[in-house]
Formats: C-alpha cells, sequence, structure tokens
C-alpha cells in the first residue's frame, strides 16, 4: 500500500512538471503573438515612421557620387532649383530640400553652392507691360547670376516618386550657352511591407514511432495536409516577428502502412525571421525563422515544439517554404521526436481589397 501510494506521488509530481512546462511555453507563445500585435502597433512610429526618408538617405549618397563625377565636365555649379513631384508631402520638401542641399554643398571634389536668387519672384516693367518671372528665366539673367556666384553653371533636381520607389534626377547646365553637361537618374529601392497576411498550404511529413500488438515496436511515415495563416509585422528592414496558427488534416489514404489513428489538430506558433540575403532588385529574399510552438494533436499528448527553416519569397507575395519542428512527446504509445513541413502560399499587404 506505502510502494503504491509513493507510485502515485511521483506520478503525480511527473504529471505536475509536465503541466508547468506547458505552461511555461505557452507563455512564450503567446508573448510572441502579444508582440507580434505590439509591434504592428508601433510600426507606423518605428521602422516606417517615413520609408520615402529611408530612402532619401539610401539616394543622397548615390547623388553625391554622381555631383563628384561632374567635375570633369563642369568646375563649378550652384543649385538652381529642386522640384517634387505632387505626391510628395511638404514635410518631406522640407527634409529633403535641406537634406540635400547640406550634402551636396559639403563635399570636397567640386565646388557647389546654392542660388538663393534662382527661387525668387521678379518683377520687370517694361513700358505700360509688368513682367513677373521666376527662376531663372533667360540667358542674360543665367550669365548675371553665374557672374555673382562665381559658379561655371547650374544643377536642376528633381525627386519623384512611382508606386512608393524614389528617384531623384539632376541636370547640370552650363552658364554660358545653357548647354546640359551631365545628367543622371538615381534610384532607391522601395521599402518592404510593414505588415501582411500569409496564407499558406503544404504537407507535413511526420515519422512516429509506436508499438503494435501484432508487429511491436514499428516506425512509420506519417502525412497530413497544414492549411493556415499568420500575421507578419516588420521590425527592420530585415527583422520580422510573426505569429499564427494552422490546421491539421489526415493524408494517409495512399500509405500501405500507417499509424491507426488520424493526426489532425492545430498548430499554434511564434516566431523570429531574419532575411539573410536579397537578390534581382529585392524581388526574390531568402529568409530564416526561429521559434516556439504547440501541436495540439490527441495521439502525441499535444506536444511542444521548437521551429525552424527557410522561406523564399518572390516579389514580396509568393512563399516557398520548408520548416523543421523539433517536437517533445510523453505518450509512450506513440512518440514522434520532429516533423517537416513543405508549403506554398501567398502574402497579402490588404492594398488588393482596396478599390
Amino acid at each position: 500500500m506505502e510502494k503504491q501510494q509513493k507510485t502515485h506521488q511521483v506520478f503525480d509530481s511527473f504529471q505536475m512538471k509536465k503541466f508547468l512546462r506547458k505552461l511555461l511555453l505557452m507563455q512564450c507563445i503567446f508573448a510572441l503573438n502579444m508582440n507580434t500585435a505590439l509591434a504592428e502597433e508601433l510600426s507606423d512610429y518605428v521602422f516606417w515612421k517615413d520609408p520615402q526618408i529611408a530612402q532619401l538617405e539610401e539616394l543622397t549618397w548615390k547623388l553625391v557620387d554622381s555631383v563628384q563625377n561632374m567635375q570633369s565636365k563642369i568646375s563649378s555649379v550652384a543649385i538652381s532649383n529642386i522640384s517634387y513631384g505632387d505626391t510628395l508631402t511638404g514635410s518631406f520638401r522640407k527634409v529633403a530640400t535641406a537634406r540635400l542641399q547640406q550634402a551636396l554643398t559639403s563635399q570636397k571634389k567640386l565646388l557647389v553652392s546654392v542660388c538663393e536668387a534662382c527661387s525668387q519672384i521678379r518683377t520687370d516693367i517694361s513700358g505700360s507691360f509688368l513682367k513677373i518671372s521666376r527662376g531663372i528665366a533667360d540667358d542674360k539673367y543665367r550669365r548675371e547670376i553665374a557672374k555673382e556666384l562665381n559658379v561655371k553653371g547650374f544643377l536642376d533636381i528633381a525627386l519623384f516618386t512611382s508606386q512608393g520607389q524614389l528617384s531623384i534626377s539632376l541636370n547640370a547646365y552650363e552658364a554660358k550657352d545653357g548647354e546640359i553637361v551631365y545628367s543622371k537618374i538615381v534610384t532607391g529601392s522601395p521599402p518592404k511591407s510593414g505588415s501582411y497576411i500569409h496564407a499558406f498550404y503544404g504537407k507535413m511529413t511526420v515519422p512516429i514511432t509506436y508499438t503494435s500488438s501484432s508487429a511491436g515496436k514499428t516506425t512509420v511515415v506519417h502525412q497530413t495536409r497544414v492549411l493556415g495563416g499568420e500575421k507578419m509585422v516588420r521590425l527592420a528592414d530585415d527583422w520580422s516577428l510573426t505569429g499564427g496558427g494552422s490546421f491539421l488534416s489526415d493524408d494517409n489514404s495512399n500509405l500501405t502502412e500507417k499509424y491507426d489513428k488520424a493526426i489532425t489538430g492545430f498548430l499554434i506558433d511564434g516566431t523570429i525571421g531574419y532575411d539573410i540575403f536579397n537578390f534581382g532588385g529585392d524581388q526574390v529574399a531568402v529568409g530564416l525563422i526561429a521559434g516556439l510552438g504547440m501541436m495540439t494533436v490527441t495521439p502525441f499528448s499535444s506536444p511542444s515544439y521548437f521551429k525552424t527553416g527557410f522561406t523564399v519569397s518572390v516579389a514580396e507575395q509568393l512563399t516557398l517554404s520548408f520548416h523543421f519542428l523539433s517536437m517533445i512527446t510523453t505518450d509512450e504509445s506513440a512518440t514522434a521526436s520532429s516533423a517537416q513541413i513543405v508549403s506554398i502560399g501567398w502574402k497579402f499587404s490588404g492594398n488588393e481589397f482596396k478599390f
């Protein structure tokens, strides 16, 4: 009787430890998913505060390199005009004007100054007519201003966007005759989506080891369909946080050897992702993921798992993924130490549903 009581105590202690481990894991998964929601709320104020400013910083140094290459064409210029596309906001224009002027006038290889008079409105009375002009209106005024500023020419800069991609064009022309001596367009990389919904479908293969009355200890490779969705929030240009779940549907009708119980249930997990490299103008990205999750499958006593793998993303929409799950099971009648998931998916940013 005393021996049986001790056995019950050991079993109860084991069950309590098992419960505490699962409770701790669920707290970690919940924290990952909550962090995903919190990151989405903060994304507008942190990483994605102004994606155009991020592109401007990238393009400023490209523009400086282009201006320095003008040295063989012209020895000194004054910035006569900086124009903007209609879609660029007033606040962006102020920041961009100050940033470009500061960067171009501070470089040493080519003398660059700012022509304040070039943007002023001028009036001229000729007989009974009042002539109003702005900028460099004629050849005579261009030569006069160039002589006053002691420069050989002028620089026109234009900023515009197309589908979120910022571009800067510049044209340098001589003060003497207005001939364009240098032209260049530099284009930035459009920012990656700040958040999206990822829907996917795939197959999970899981080797199951169990003991049967006829064959004894047996291992079979079981198959299950996986259909799921997850919410991703980008924390930085290459880092992201994801939380979601998927439904498991048994798919073993064509297997000659199979486990007699259906592997159906849900996967719930949270992961951190990192894009290790991009190519094709950021049209193709390869990323690694790692995280924690739980599989609500009865034959395996709802094991927890560590999840890792990689994802190939094409044009920020089509995805091809391979994930490896390292599981912990406590059911002695059927164990599965790991599982592999191969899936194809599609990312929805939300713009697809706007009319």
